[in-house]
């Protein structure tokens, strides 16, 4: 019993020394993981956020490590969990949430499409189908196929009967008459 004891308090003591190690390791080296983590990241407080994780990773997995081997263990967690936030979309909600913030600015600031705005894109608009019911058919149609089918100018030469370098010369010839028509008018 009396040796059960003492192994208790060795392995305790080791425990707390192992955990001094630690801290110290972690408390020179927070700056720099803090940095690394904000570079991955690009925000400072989400950076912290992971190297705390990490600090709580490494020391519940590898607590009786040495210096050095904490050290190392510890950018390499604090950059496994930046790939890890990076993949979980947490940066897509922000980006969203800010997003959205910047719409209600626009709204608040009445920034938005005035009515103005809308009566030139509908001209412009008109302007733009005028010319292209005055294209060739071939024209309109390879732009069209282009533009909003998206297919590719060999895909286009096949569903047309004609060459990939007809294609593009027919849909450089479409933009090149409605930017015309655009300017024109403008």
């Amino acid at each position: 019993m009396l040796t059960s004891t003492r192994d208790a308090r060795c392995r305790f003591g080791a425990r707390q020394e192992t955990e001094g190690v630690l801290q110290d390791v972690f408390s020179r080296q927070y700056g720099q993981l803090v940095r690394l983590a904000r570079l991955r990241v690009g925000n400072a407080a989400d950076a912290e956020d992971l190297v705390q994780d990490a600090f709580v990773a490494v020391q519940r997995a590898y607590g009786d490590r040495e210096g050095e081997e904490l050290r190392k263990l510890l950018f390499t967690t604090v950059r496994n969990l930046t790939v890890n936030y990076l993949k979980s979309g947490h940066v897509r909600q922000r980006r969203v949430s800010s997003e959205i913030g910047d719409i209600q600015d626009e709204v608040a600031c009445g920034r938005g499409v005035t009515p103005e705005r809308q009566l030139i894109d509908s001209q412009m608009l008109d302007i733009a189908t005028a010319v292209m019911a005055a294209l060739p058919e071939r024209a309109t149609e390879a732009l069209r196929l282009h533009r909003y089918e998206r297919l590719t100018y060999d895909e286009i030469a096949k569903r047309l009967s004609v060459s990939p370098r007809t294609v593009k010369r027919d849909i450089a010839g479409a933009l090149a008459a409605i930017a015309e028509g655009l300017a024109r008018a403008g």
